[in-house]
């Protein structure tokens, strides 16, 4: 066993990135204040279901060919830092195109704003394979569930720090420059992250798979794969349902019937989701470190249920709250439990592979705001959330069959 193989300080600066990139990332979470920045420049429910699929998925469409390359690489470290400083360009630059376009013309800034946050998410795609593949390289299983849990815990400690500062600044400065200073300023908390994480002491990898000759072998060998491993088709199908909430998180914000204003809205629902990320996080931790992702995913489904059932009649700042807190805790859960148990089933050559496959096939499911922006405006917002919780109902039942890794 490498003597690098579950170290401490790896693990503290894999929590400290999660800190920095969390506090920089949350000034736009996409389901309560990316919703707020795009309404000011559009009304239209399908742009607002976009853009927050815009951060979420645009991460994806390059994560086969990563792994393509990613499966004969002993080391991972060099790739990453290069994505490290594409993501930092990206996120400025969206802070910069609001500062100079916000005034003068709507659709110029949502278009920069648009081509940012895609290009972010894209450069995640590239570098989501390399972090997974150093994730599940250095530490054990139970060891980074665990410190998947701690990140996380601090990730929501970086978004309420995050959210406190983005409705100060909401508040204290006119829309859209208010706007442009939150991405702006933000991106600096990004690089010290980025600074921390790209210290991880790294050892090179024991077994690799030689890359294919041709990226369609790889396709073709990536679905044979799919086709006999049957424990990693089921958690597929039950991680794409635990996307539906999509359909509907993004509109809460909108639809809530509460006299608040923008600064408070985004603080009354950033804060408490992240917050609901870190309290969930400590039963997280807990299941994590005996090995029952299983739990954590059917615990999740039970979060989102309720959370969406108190959306039907959530008419005051604390019912508002609780969503929010409940959600936070839910996606965090999902989260860990189908990246740990990924991570866990896959051979070790495989390992870039596997996580691939499952990101790419659950990957619909970052868009499902889209079209929940469509059925929206077709059936209404209570028969939206009726239709959703349906659906997460039977994703419940479907996670209730999954096995943890032995």
């Amino acid at each position: 066993m490498d003597k690098l193989y579950n170290l401490k300080s790896n693990r503290i600066k894999f929590i400290v990135h999660g800190f920095f990139i969390s506090s920089g990332m949350h000034v736009a979470e996409p389901s309560t204040i990316l919703p707020l920045i795009v309404s000011y420049f559009s009304q239209s429910n399908i742009l607002l279901g976009f853009f927050s699929s815009l951060i979420r998925g645009g991460a994806v469409i390059m994560q086969l060919y990563t792994a393509f390359f990613a499966q004969a690489y002993s080391r991972v470290m060099k790739p990453l830092r290069i994505i490290f400083f594409f993501r930092f360009i990206s996120w400025f630059g969206i802070g910069i195109s609001i500062f100079y376009f916000g005034e003068l013309s709507s659709t110029l800034a949502l278009w920069f704003i648009g081509l940012g946050l895609f290009a972010f998410s894209f450069c995640a795609g590239l570098g989501t394979i390399y972090f997974h593949e150093l994730l599940g390289k250095i530490f054990s299983n139970d060891y980074r569930g665990v410190t998947w849990a701690y990140r996380q815990i601090f990730m929501g400690l970086g978004g309420v720090v995050s959210g406190v500062f983005a409705a100060w600044l909401l508040n204290r400065f006119e829309e859209p420059r208010s706007f442009a200073l939150v991405f702006m300023i933000s991106s600096g908390f990004m690089v010290i992250g980025y600074l921390f994480l790209g210290t991880v002491k790294e050892f090179p990898k024991k077994k690799i798979q030689k890359k294919e000759d041709k990226f369609s072998t790889f396709l073709v060998n990536t679905f044979r794969t799919l086709k006999h491993e049957k424990d990693l088709k089921s958690q597929i199908t039950v991680r794409l349902i635990s996307y539906s909430y999509l359909f509907v998180l993004p509109f809460i914000v909108k639809y809530a019937d509460i006299d608040i204003n923008l600064g408070g809205l985004a603080l009354g629902s950033a804060v408490p989701l992240l917050g609901g990320s870190m309290l969930g996080n400590i039963l997280w931790a807990k299941y994590a470190s005996i090995g029952s992702n299983r739990k954590i995913i059917s615990a999740s489904f039970i979060m989102i249920i309720i959370s969406l059932f108190i959306a039907f009649f959530a008419s005051n700042i604390y019912l508002f709250i609780l969503i929010f807190l409940l959600a936070g805790s839910a996606s965090d859960g999902f989260k860990l439990a189908f990246n740990n148990l990924v991570l866990s089933i896959a051979p070790e050559e495989k390992r870039p592979v596997y996580f691939a496959i499952q990101n790419n096939l659950t990957s619909l499911g970052l868009f499902f705001s889209i079209p929940g922006g469509i059925i929206l405006n077709l059936i209404g917002y209570k028969a939206l959330i009726a239709m959703t919780l349906l659906i997460l109902i039977f994703g419940l039942y479907l996670g209730f069959k999954l096995k943890d890794a032995k």
